[in-house]
């Protein structure tokens, strides 16, 4: 058969941090690209294709953009296939967009779930005291500088952030719980813990054990009901820039989930 006349599969990708931020460093810009990419199929191209294969390795990050990377994937999936395979972890919003997608795959070793939302704020009051600043806010209602690093925070202010977050933390399960119906023990799981792959699988968070191989071969064979000389794949791999080599010849061997404080994230 020629290449041609192949039919076609779309390989897309989702590295690192989830931010709503473009690299500072010239890098790849992961969650821009797979946007892009998604938006372009969503709006031209879904004839074009007759699945897709998400690679998922993050650890999560902001939680409006994992939203809505997860809403672009659950938009696809009634009409092109999508199967994400979780490579070392698929955390917190990098799960809530695996979820969207029909179908999927992690390693053995693969890390994933962490269904939770968080708020770091931090404090330099005791440091801004001992080095002698000062810091003055003129603000025009009690809550415009909510989150102020200078001061303690109140108790309504505590209250209000705890609510926010609890709202998002609902909207987060409501979302799962859409998207994986058959999910068991949800409440329990949904506590922004991180689950082995097994663990996961035995609660229907994932549905197989298997290689980005095992997921592909499944997508042509079990979903597309075809043969892997029948098609052909469209691979959106970024060739990384020459500063991201040498910055990862040079970076030390690391195992790390938690991530700098955002305002709020999943």
């Amino acid at each position: 058969m020629s290449i041609f006349s192949r039919k076609k599969i779309l390989k897309l990708y989702l590295n690192g941090e989830i931010t709503s931020n473009s690299s500072k460093f010239g890098g790849d810009d992961s969650v821009r690209k797979l946007k892009n990419e998604l938006l372009e199929v969503n709006r031209k191209n879904k004839d074009n294709y007759k699945g897709i294969l998400l690679k998922i390795n993050s650890p999560g990050g902001a939680a409006a953009t994992s939203e809505e990377l997860a809403k672009l994937v659950l938009s696809l999936r009634e009409t092109v296939p999508v199967v994400t395979s979780i490579g070392d972890s698929a955390c917190s919003g990098a799960y809530m967009i695996a979820a969207a997608s029909n179908y999927i795959f992690a390693n053995t070793l693969s890390w994933t779930g962490s269904i939770g939302v968080i708020m770091g704020l931090p404090n330099y009051q005791e440091l801004s005291k001992k080095l002698g600043v000062s810091f003055k806010t003129i603000k025009s209602g009690k809550m415009k500088d909510l989150g102020n690093p200078f001061r303690e925070m109140t108790p309504e202010e505590e209250n209000y952030l705890e609510t926010l977050v609890k709202k998002a933390h609902e909207e987060f399960v409501n979302f799962v719980r859409l998207t994986r119906p058959n999910a068991i023990n949800l409440e329990e799981l949904a506590d922004g813990r991180v689950l082995d792959a097994r663990t996961a699988l035995e609660n229907n968070l994932i549905d197989r054990l298997g290689t980005e191989d095992d997921a592909l071969n499944f997508l042509i064979t079990e979903i597309l009901h075809g043969d892997e000389k029948d098609f052909s794949i469209t691979d959106t791999a970024p060739k990384p820039s020459f500063l991201k080599k040498i910055l990862d010849m040079a970076a030390p061997i690391t195992i790390k989930f938690e991530l700098p404080n955002n305002f709020q994230r999943f």
